[in-house]
């Protein structure tokens, strides 16, 4: 029996069809392009190291506050540009300390103050009982408004402390201490006095936030007014009622931004005030440096310029891109570098391109 032979063509013409129709796949890998933000981190801090609370400077080294830490930085070389200390210095984030050029202190626990040299803070060690300072006192007051710190270093390094006290009379205290900071293997010595304010007639006066102007400290003390302190201890009320966010000095003028649109100037060393209306919402809940020769201030987050001719002003927003989920703490320039410390990391610009507008 003979069976019928099929054909190979059509099957042919098959595979011949599919090879034609066969496509290479091209594999095309989209390569997310990261934006170079305007700030860079300083990556040589880690962990609660980059939770910076305040700032301070000599010119030669930045000095950095961080919960239990102490930190005098250098340069960005890595570790060989930073030494940090550990230490029983506040874990409290809303104890925000002053750093001067040459010395800062901290309480240790509620009633001991602890001085010390910038470089060298485990050798240079200068204690204050406070409570054998004053028997009426309970513990050093740290808990001030959010832009302030707590204490006060002046040029001559005085050291203005508030402290609580048990007083019948309700008075404002203050331990005042004039600091002598000695040099490496010396030692750092201290005198101190007691400045005590009379709590006036008045209801809701408390101590809102205070600041070391040249060689005296302004206290805002809320309904009870702004005084101004000399470093022989002496006293007296400036201004009356006022709700002082900031002092600040720039050409000869002290600057004290009020909150709800109004400003107070001074032009002989805050003994008498002007007080004016129409003023930015920016400047009040702000905090105030200087870089170079330019002051610069920080609102809510933004960065911007300010210049002051007489009572007319300029304001200039500078670019804050990398900084924008960062609260910020400090301002400083070091070797033709801009550093903003916050609470989220050191952050670093060049001084030649700080001063670029925002777009």
């Amino acid at each position: 029996m003979r069976y019928p032979h099929a054909s190979a063509a059509p099957l042919l013409a098959a595979i011949l069809l599919l090879s034609s129709c066969k496509k290479e796949t091209e594999i095309i890998v989209e390569k997310e392009v990261v934006k170079q933000s305007s700030w860079s981190e300083v990556p040589s801090l880690y962990g609660l190291a980059r939770v910076i609370l305040s700032t301070g400077s000599n010119g030669q080294s930045i000095y950095l506050q961080q919960p239990r830490a102490f930190t005098r930085f250098n340069s960005q070389a890595g570790l060989k540009g930073l030494v940090t200390t550990a230490g029983p210095f506040p874990a409290d984030v809303e104890a925000r300390l002053p750093i001067g050029r040459d010395i800062f202190a901290y309480p240790d626990m509620d009633s001991l103050l602890t001085i010390v040299r910038n470089n060298d803070i485990l050798t240079s060690q200068f204690y204050v009982s406070l409570r054998r300072f004053d028997p009426a006192a309970t513990r050093f007051n740290t808990r001030l408004f959010s832009l302030s710190k707590c204490m006060a270093i002046n040029r001559n390094n005085y050291l203005l402390a508030p402290y609580e006290n048990t007083r019948p009379d309700r008075a404002y205290t203050f331990l005042l201490a004039a600091v002598t900071p000695g040099s490496a293997g010396t030692p750092l010595t201290a005198s101190t006095r007691k400045v005590v304010i009379p709590k006036l007639p008045f209801v809701g006066g408390y101590l809102r936030n205070l600041e070391a102007i040249d060689d005296y400290f302004l206290v805002n003390l809320g309904s009870d007014g702004i005084f101004k302190i000399k470093q022989d201890g002496s006293f007296r009320q400036v201004y009356a009622s006022a709700l002082a966010d900031a002092f600040y000095k720039w050409n000869n003028t002290v600057y004290a931004p009020l909150e709800y649109n109004e400003m107070l100037t001074s032009t002989d060393n805050g003994d008498t005030w002007t007080r004016s209306t129409g003023v930015p919402l920016q400047f009040a809940l702000a905090s105030y440096y200087t870089v170079r020769d330019s002051l610069v201030f920080t609102h809510a987050g933004g960065l911007y310029t300010l210049r002051w001719n007489g009572p007319r002003y300029t304001m200039r927003p500078l670019k804050n891109d990398g900084l924008e989920r960062a609260t910020i703490t400090g301002i400083e320039y070091l070797r033709d570098t801009v550093y903003v410390a916050t609470t989220s990391g050191l952050f670093a610009r060049p001084v030649k391109t700080f001063f670029e507008k925002q777009q």
